[in-house]
């Protein structure tokens, strides 16, 4: 299945230039703000901000996903799966248990 193998590497590297570029994006718009929503600390965020495009690109054609998932915090999936706080305040609800969270830095 060697066409698998290629097509699973475009959709991981795809995904890691969606994600540098949403990074920077978030980063340069607000920048307390990207770090709590990306789990970064603020030496991170200075040098994802500083990335040239080459350098986003060359980053992305990474056979591994650069950034991680938190999807491991029951509390946090069941109230974002959940309307029982309705719009805004299940939006602040959610912000506020992810800021809660310890920035973890990938090794």
């Amino acid at each position: 299945m060697p066409g698998t193998d290629t097509s699973l590497l475009n959709d991981i590297q795809e995904v890691n230039l969606s994600y540098m570029m949403l990074a920077q994006r978030l980063l340069r718009e607000n920048l307390s703000a990207g770090m709590l929503r990306l789990g970064f600390d603020s030496d991170v965020a200075e040098l994802v901000m500083r990335l040239s495009p080459a350098q986003i690109v060359k980053l992305s054609m990474s056979n591994a996903l650069v950034c991680k998932f938190r999807l491991n915090d029951y509390e946090l999936l069941s109230s974002l799966t959940q309307d029982v706080l309705g719009g805004v305040l299940q939006q602040a609800h959610s912000t506020i248990l992810l800021s809660q969270q310890p920035a973890e830095q990938a090794v």
